[in-house]
């Protein structure tokens, strides 16, 4: 809530400062005037010598969060469909509902027969589609599957809903960077006037899709990282999201990446395999479909138990752009 300061007050006010011999006069008629000195100490500086994190590093269970959806698709009847999903929130004083800084994930749920009414909206979103057969995606206009283990994108102010032709309840992760929309504050929403969007083509190959199929074979012909802090990693494209960049990475059974850490906030789900992850101070012991986080300039390493393909969606892009990235391996 914004405070006026009329005409008479801020005559009043300057007439204090200019009236102050002694400094420490000085900082309430500022205040009165919505100035604050660059010189005095604060509890939050302005300028930091290094990044530090406001969100820590966390871990959500896909198997925990599962049984929640479950228990809500009991619940919640079948018209808010489109809204059966668990924020992950990470449970930072004062944060409503973001994931990192510049991310927001939820686990959603859709029942068999079930269709969620389209809409779009200014941020730019993602679903790495944990168990599914049948259900499916439309993105202005165009509909394509969302299979076990495939990655399906949709581009900001895109119209788009989902829904399940399959006989099992579909399960994803959806990783949105609805944070930053906030921040920069450029926010738009808007629901389909019909309702649902009409639906023009059925495609199988889409720059909206990622295979399954496509995301084993592109990994396992990835090269090495010569340095070995990552395993063998290709990036999905998503020219039209230039704020979400997405990995998916190999690791055999027993490998273990070199400790690293950067500028960038990344968000991580192991979409087959399991393992353990340090990240900062904290230890996650993951699992297929489970959801943690590497929060800027934390310490990051990886070591995997089983054959793993590991996503990750990263703010580095947006970082680079900016100039602001920077990245640091351990020695």
């Amino acid at each position: 809530m914004s405070v006026v300061i009329d005409a008479q007050s801020r005559s009043a006010a300057l007439a204090e400062v200019n009236a102050t011999q002694v400094l420490d006069n000085l900082y309430a008629p500022l205040e009165k005037l919505a100035l604050t000195p660059g010189w005095i100490d604060r509890k939050e500086p302005i300028l930091r010598k290094e990044p530090k994190g406001f969100y820590p590093p966390w871990h959500w269970r896909y198997a925990e969060c599962k049984q929640a959806l479950d228990a809500a698709g009991r619940l919640v009847d079948t018209k808010f469909a489109d809204r059966r999903n668990l924020v992950l929130r990470n449970p930072v004083e004062g944060n409503n509902f973001a994931t990192t800084r510049t991310f927001v994930n939820a686990y959603q749920m859709i029942l068999p027969g079930e269709k969620a009414r389209s809409h779009r909206h200014a941020p730019h979103a993602l679903r790495v589609i944990l168990d599914s057969k049948g259900a499916y995606s439309t993105v202005d206009g165009e509909k394509t599957l969302m299979e076990t283990g495939d990655v399906v994108l949709t581009p900001g102010w895109s119209w788009h809903g989902h829904g399940h032709d399959g006989d099992e309840p579909a399960y994803w992760l959806d990783g949105l960077d609805v944070p930053l929309t906030q921040l920069l504050e450029p926010m738009f929403f808007e629901e389909h006037p019909q309702g649902f969007v009409d639906v023009d083509v059925l495609t199988e190959v889409s720059p909206m899709r990622f295979t399954w199929s496509s995301i084993q074979s592109r990994t396992e012909k990835a090269a090495k990282d010569p340095e070995g802090y990552f395993g063998r990693r290709v990036r999905l494209e998503a020219p039209t999201m230039p704020t979400i960049g997405i990995y998916v990475e190999r690791l055999e059974a027993g490998a273990k990446t070199r400790r690293y850490r950067s500028s960038a906030n990344a968000v991580f789900c192991p979409i087959v395999g399991s393992g353990i992850s340090r990240i900062g101070g904290a230890t996650f012991d993951w699992a297929r479909g489970d959801c943690f986080t590497g929060p800027t300039w934390n310490w990051i390493e990886h070591e995997a138990r089983t054959d793993t393909i590991l996503f990750t969606m990263t703010d580095e892009f947006l970082m680079r752009f900016a100039h602001y990235y920077r990245f640091e391996g351990a020695q």
